[in-house]
């Protein structure tokens, strides 16, 4: 029992001197699970299409930490949406932040009934959400304010900018062409390190426009076996005409970088 609190005791301490945010995108299949740390603070960015994330969370967090201090859904479709169910029964979730609108889907009614059950403080995403999480700072860029019905699901995905010591990292949810140059026309000198490819790699997201203005070094696909032809050939030679490092979940596994 000496020997199990002495090992408790030094988690903790190795934890905490370790204050450089990193971030994990967890390999959860045909989904979206995006972890981010900084010292004892985790955020958690979609939860993936099924409980597959709560082992991703498990091999990142401390075995003792079952507290999250953020949730942010990007959107509510299964694939990013089914595993944030048993992350709410499983840990002490703090603020929860999502566009909560109306969007017609037996879905999306259940999530909204475990969110506003489950304790935490609910945030109606805007542009206006800033966090600071020791050394991580995280800028919600999308929706510019909080929507009231989401008339097309992907489009209206929550866009969040993580940014650290060392590098930045820009989720783009299932965001499309018409999502981006949106962006870009708001936030003209938008640039990231890491992209976080929207919609999996579909040949409808990440145009060369946008990947080149951006100015990223690294792009992840988080996808699994699909039937949707995720990464589309177009969009991995987009990506590839830049030069960026690609990485993918389903052939990689969970990818990390420092922030």
């Amino acid at each position: 029992m000496l020997l199990l609190a002495n090992l408790y005791v030094w988690q903790r301490v190795a934890v905490a001197a370790d204050n450089d945010p990193a971030i994990y995108f967890l390999n959860v299949g045909q989904g979206d699970a995006t972890l981010i740390t900084s010292g004892d603070h985790q955020v958690l960015i979609d939860g993936g299409p099924d409980n597959s994330v709560l082992a991703g969370l498990g091999e990142a967090m401390p075995t003792w930490d079952r507290t999250i201090d953020l949730v942010v859904l990007t959107h509510p479709q299964s694939d990013h949406l089914i595993g944030l169910f048993s992350v709410l029964e499983r840990y002490r979730v703090d603020e929860i932040l999502a566009t909560f609108g109306e969007y017609d889907s037996s879905l999306n009614r259940e999530w909204i009934k475990a969110a506003k059950q489950s304790g935490a403080q609910l945030n109606y995403a805007d542009s206006a959400d800033d966090f600071t999480f020791g050394n991580l700072y995280l800028d919600t860029l999308l929706p510019l304010t909080p929507s009231v019905q989401l008339l097309d699901i992907n489009e209206d995905s929550v866009i969040v900018r993580a940014s650290g010591k060392r590098s930045s990292a820009l989720l783009m949810g299932d965001a499309g062409f018409a999502t981006e140059n949106n962006l870009l026309n708001i936030y003209p000198g938008l640039i990231a390190d890491v992209l976080k490819v929207g919609h999996h790699g579909s040949k409808y997201s990440s145009s060369p426009n946008f990947i080149k203005q951006i100015n990223i070094k690294s792009a992840v696909i988080s996808v699994g076996k699909n039937s949707y032809g995720h990464p589309a050939p177009d969009t991995l030679n987009n990506l590839d005409k830049i030069g960026v490092s690609v990485h993918r979940t389903d052939k990689d596994g969970t990818v990390k970088f420092a922030l």
